[in-house]
């Protein structure tokens, strides 16, 4: 036998043939993919809008930065509790019900918003915008370029927990529920388009705003993540459950 010449076994193997679209064969994966490309995108355009907005009313570097922080607190304290409640309970039903209170929050900061001139003076705004005052004061020097006279600013925060927390939820949710979507062959196929998705989002979300609030406002961009969360409620809703939780019961006994 010529010594170039592969063996009759090794020539005979086919190579597997490479779908790049394995995971966009399941229905409930477009399904979840679709949604969850609007949902990155307007959380992203949510985050470039409100820091604008934030620092626009305060001239605050430290108001800029809370921003940060509010987001930060809801995953750093309610992380493991919301694992806990995504593997006792439905993680279809946690990610609607966070979907559905992420675009009541995003509507209640358009709302707050457009109509920041309108707020009446309550005493706990006013004590609220003495709070930020305050801790912006420990960490600037020029206090005379800050001001905390705009009563949307402590709504704002509070909305921006709200969402926080729907979304640690949600997303505790959905990395549990992601996997049940397709089949073990179609599992890194779909975490490759996954994270392509979520690349996507993440560069089109921001300069979306940015175009946005330069030529609308920044109400217009929290109605746009409101609609983007309601339409991933929408679009989670005919995914049937997943069956793990019936089969470990099965497992059990």
């Amino acid at each position: 036998m010529n010594q170039d010449e592969a063996p009759p076994a090794i020539r005979s193997v086919a190579l597997p043939s490479h779908d790049p679209y394995a995971a966009f064969r399941f229905a409930n994966f477009n399904l979840y993919m679709t949604g969850n490309l609007l949902a990155i995108v307007g959380r992203q355009m949510l985050a470039v809008a409100v820091e604008w907005e934030i620092y626009r009313r305060t001239h605050s570097a430290t108001a800029l930065g809370l921003v940060g922080l509010v987001l930060a607190i809801p995953v750093v304290c309610l992380s493991l509790p919301a694992g806990h409640l995504a593997d006792k309970y439905s993680r279809k039903h946690i990610i609607m019900v966070a979907q559905f209170f992420s675009a009541i929050a995003s509507a209640g900061l358009a709302i707050v918003s457009w109509k920041h001139l309108a707020i009446p003076a309550w005493p706990i705004l006013q004590h609220g915008n003495n709070l930020l005052r305050g801790i912006a004061g420990i960490f600037e020097r020029h206090q005379s370029s800050f001001h905390f006279d705009d009563f949307s600013v402590p709504l704002i925060y509070l909305l921006l927990f709200v969402s926080g927390t729907a979304r640690t939820f949600a997303w505790a949710a959905r990395s549990s529920f992601f996997p049940t979507l397709v089949p073990r062959d179609a599992f890194a196929n779909a975490v490759t388009w996954n994270n392509s998705v979520f690349q996507i989002g993440s560069v089109a979300g921001p300069a979306i705003s940015g175009f946005i609030v330069a030529h609308i406002s920044f109400s217009c961009v929290y109605v746009i993540d409101a609609i983007c969360s309601f339409l991933f409620f929408l679009l989670v809703l005919p995914i049937p459950r997943a069956p793990a939780r019936e089969k470990r019961k099965e497992q059990n006994t």
